[in-house]
């Protein structure tokens, strides 16, 4: 009978180490899918990451080359180039103008402030 007993306990620990073992597959398939789901995500934030970056340095790039231009521009046109576009600007955005010569202005007014303390 012990043994009887014995085998039957065998069995059933047979057969609980084989659902355990099927379980751990499942487990280690189930954090394999996980794994690769989380490279793939960051892959594709480095991806996008990288694209943003270009993007920002052909910005970059372009202003500057923007501001090369503008500044040959008054290199060769001298102060009356820069006095013509102020004038126009102001005619044509006199809100603006008005705004910006405020900013200055309260620069300005800082800056030498801070040399009389």
């Amino acid at each position: 009978m012990m043994s009887d007993q014995g085998t039957r306990m065998g069995e059933q620990v047979g057969r609980a180490a084989e659902r355990a073992g099927e379980q751990a597959g499942r487990i280690a398939e189930e954090a394999g899918r996980v794994t690769d789901l989380a490279a793939a995500r960051a892959r594709g934030f480095v991806n996008t990451a990288k694209e943003q970056a270009e993007q920002a340095a052909g910005y970059v790039q372009e202003a500057v080359q923007q501001t090369r231009e503008k500044v040959a521009e008054y290199t060769e046109g001298g102060l009356e180039r820069i006095r013509d576009d102020v004038v126009s600007y102001t005619r044509q955005q006199p809100l603006n103008a008005l705004l910006v010569a405020a900013g200055v202005g309260l620069i300005i007014g800082w800056l030498t402030s801070l040399g009389r303390r």
